[in-house]
């Protein structure tokens, strides 16, 4: 998280930031109290509080967006060891059958994640012509 998230938060105690932090890594209630000298009541009545609910939302979301670079970036390696898995006939069948079926099962699920961002695009378009005051053909 960059320095002036954080300073967007300086009216959040810093322990509170600190807990919240915790929390959004991870961390019980409990855990997070504990560790920064808070009861867990107390650090859950903070999160009540909408800076603090801004801030461990756009924590999380910041986790998010990590994990899905990591995933992202081992996606070729993983793809080829479901493929060495899917055509070892080491492996058990049931095992090939299962890595096959994910095999085409992210297949079927890309090519839906393509046309639908088609049509959103295709949304898009006649939504900004509506905005721009064009006929629209249907």
């Amino acid at each position: 998280m960059s320095d002036n998230q954080i300073n967007r938060f300086d009216s959040l105690p810093p322990a509170i930031i600190k807990g919240l932090t915790l929390c959004a890594n991870g961390s019980t209630w409990a855990d997070a109290a504990a560790a920064v000298g808070v009861k867990p009541p107390t650090l859950r009545r903070w999160y009540k509080d909408s800076r603090a609910e801004e801030f461990i939302d756009s924590l999380v979301r910041e986790n998010i967006n990590v994990a899905n670079n990591l995933l992202t970036s081992a996606a070729p390696r993983l793809a080829d060891e479901l493929i060495k898995v899917s055509l070892d006939d080491r492996i058990k069948p049931y095992a090939r059958v299962q890595a096959i079926s994910e095999c085409f099962k992210i297949l079927r699920e890309n090519v839906l994640e393509q046309e639908q961002r088609k049509q959103l695009q295709e949304i898009r378009r006649t939504l900004q012509a509506i905005e721009d005051g064009k006929s629209i053909d249907v």
